[in-house]
């Protein structure tokens, strides 16, 4: 990794540890490419401990995925509580998850899309609490964001569905509801189109840098929901598949 790589990490790590949020980067700590944006996540990752899972995502179906590791201590099980005070930004998302139920090792043949799909075990209705590590996480360069891990916060999954493989991804609904009001309400609304080709992409990222997905692993593939203001209670229901709930406490 490169000096300015090291700078941003570094201040990415003081901002985590000390709650202060960063108003502006010097220009050459913005990586050069998506490489040195992952670069800057695996030395923040070696720091902050046992991944847990993946986000991964994308702006349309037929753009780049790009993805950033969930942290152990940062993922619970529905209901969630966190401490609303670590997360001043903490907007919501609803999402789906899966769970791996094999691993999925480096080898020299790429996963193929169906491959990975069957390797999933379960499905699971999620929340992304959204944070930044920046003022203004809006005013920076994208891969900025990627660097300082897509602006994840925490995760919070509710209970895994094993009998999925019927559901029409690009056609579910979901709910959102902040303090018990509905917020927002979707059909398919992932704006990255079907998962199967994020999780597939993602298990060939993952083997070709060493960090291969493995069983026990969930992976969160998106907003299906938007992004909403936070309130003391957020929960998302996605029908026919179950609800996820956090609570962010005083």
């Amino acid at each position: 990794m490169t000096t300015a790589g090291e700078d941003l990490a570094r201040r990415l790590l003081e901002a985590r540890r000390s709650g202060a949020r960063i108003a502006s980067l010097p220009a050459e700590c913005v990586p050069a490419d998506a490489g040195a944006a992952y670069a800057v996540q695996d030395a923040v990752a070696r720091t902050l401990g046992r991944i847990a899972g993946w986000k991964v995502g994308a702006a349309a179906p037929g753009a780049a995925p790009e993805c950033a590791p969930l942290f152990a201590d940062l993922v619970a099980p529905s209901p969630a509580r966190f401490a609303a005070a670590r997360f001043p930004l903490g907007g919501i998302e609803g999402e789906l998850a899966f769970r791996f139920g094999r691993d999925l090792p480096a080898r020299a043949e790429p996963y193929g899309a169906e491959e990975v799909w069957q390797a999933v075990d379960t499905l699971h209705p999620a929340i992304e609490l959204v944070e930044s590590r920046f003022a203004d996480f809006r005013a920076h360069d994208r891969l900025v964001l990627l660097a300082d891990n897509l602006a994840n916060g925490a995760f919070c999954h509710g209970a895994g569905v094993k009998d999925w493989r019927h559901v029409d991804f690009l056609a579910q609904p979901a709910c959102l509801y902040i303090d018990g009001a509905e917020v927002a309400r979707a059909v398919g609304g992932n704006a990255a189109g079907h998962p199967k080709r994020l999780l597939a992409w993602l298990a060939n990222h993952c083997a070709r840098r060493g960090c291969a997905l493995a069983a026990g692993d969930i992976v969160t593939t998106g907003s299906h929901t938007g992004f909403a203001k936070p309130g003391a209670t957020a929960s998302v229901r996605f029908a026919g598949i179950g609800e996820a709930s956090l609570t962010l406490t005083a």
